[in-house]
């Protein structure tokens, strides 16, 4: 018996799936109900972007309860990616929307992590266009990247709430990024820690297939939580008291210019 493998990605990336003998996980669970025999090959499945991890989990406990043995399912690519970051390190409340794993740290100030997509995370929620992976979804996993890294390895022995300030942000798209494996390479570019804050300049790449498919660029710095918590609280009056004030002269002027067009038409107001 020979062997097929196959990339498993969620049904809202189906349209990959269709063109490039992917995988949905709708399609393994009806392959699941065919009769022993009707497969001609061992089916091996890879794990590629979209899906929850509960949903692997499901997909792996129906697989074994139909093939105990292995024979004909291979899953072992399907379990293969590290787990996805937690919420204290990715400042997610709803696993879903976390889109990196936990960052592993290659050398001095280079870090990896791996592309870790839910397709019920807040910014597939509405539609998924094409077969690639939109922009907005890579923009906001490279910006996890610096939050993991930071709160993983710079930020724990502090044992203090912090805030993050991003000061820039650039980024560059080379190539489509699909839904297949894929990683994020981190380096810290420069960096200036005292008692008081952490300014980081750092540079993302997103591989994919050995290629840097787009590369982002953040300069950002962490405060202790309570000292910008007064800064931001001062900042918010400020904006609402002059925008306020806008909004009354803008109504003033506006019945001014209202009561001038009416005394010049000989109409006088009650």
């Amino acid at each position: 018996m020979g062997r097929q493998d196959f990339i498993v990605v969620s049904d809202k990336f189906s349209e990959f799936a269709r063109f490039n003998g992917g995988m949905t996980p709708a399609q393994i669970k009806a392959m699941l109900m065919l009769p022993d025999g009707i497969l001609p090959k061992t089916i091996s499945l890879h794990r590629g972007q979209g899906l929850a991890d509960a949903e692997i989990e499901e997909l792996s406990a129906m697989i074994r309860e139909r093939d105990p043995d292995g024979a004909r399912w291979k899953i072992e690519g399907l379990l293969a990616l590290p787990p996805r970051a937690g919420g204290e390190l990715s400042h997610k409340r709803k696993h879903c929307n976390t889109l990196v794993a936990n960052p592993t740290k290659i050398d001095g100030d280079t870090y990896s992590m791996d592309l870790c997509i839910d397709q019920n995370c807040e910014l597939m929620d509405d539609h998924q266009t094409g077969q690639h992976v939109q922009g907005m979804i890579l923009i906001e996993a490279s910006r996890q990247a610096f939050l993991v890294v930071t709160e993983a390895f710079f930020l724990r022995e502090r044992n203090q709430k912090s805030y993050f300030v991003i000061n820039s942000v650039t980024s560059q798209f080379l190539n489509f990024v699909f839904p297949v494996h894929a990683h994020l390479l981190y380096r810290v570019i420069s960096k200036d820690i005292n008692d008081r804050r952490q300014k980081f300049d750092v540079e993302i790449d997103l591989v994919q297939a050995q290629q840097v498919c787009m590369t982002t660029t953040f300069s950002f710095t962490v405060y202790p939580a309570d000292l910008i918590a007064q800064k931001e609280r001062d900042l918010a009056e400020t904006a609402a008291r002059n925008c306020l004030q806008g909004i009354v002269q803008m109504s003033l002027g506006a019945n001014g210019a209202s009561r001038s067009h009416s005394g010049a038409s000989g109409i006088h107001p009650a």
